[in-house]
């Protein structure tokens, strides 16, 4: 299995993860993510959840693996950064 390595731009941020190879779904979290919290769509497609002060908890990444071996990156754009509505809830 091939290995990518991940740059976020946050230097306190610690993720751990798991790789669905059938759907080429990658899912990382961080310690204490909370899995029924609210999640965003990020314009790539991808979800990722933040908590109360904004901080990043879970990326889940569509066509990761795919998207990794085309462009060499795997991009998730934040909206505003400001935690994600009630309305988007369960889309992670």
């Amino acid at each position: 299995m091939a290995t990518a390595t991940v740059h976020i731009a946050a230097a306190d941020l610690e993720l751990t993860g798991s790789y669905e190879e059938l759907g080429d779904v990658l899912y990382l979290s961080a310690p204490g993510d909370d899995k029924s919290a609210a999640a965003q769509e990020t314009p790539e497609g991808h979800a990722v959840r933040l908590d109360a002060d904004g901080h990043i908890t879970h990326i889940t990444a569509i066509s990761a693996k795919w998207l990794l071996e085309r462009d060499g990156e795997l991009v998730a754009t934040l909206r505003d950064g400001t935690p994600p509505t009630a309305h988007s809830r369960g889309r992670c």
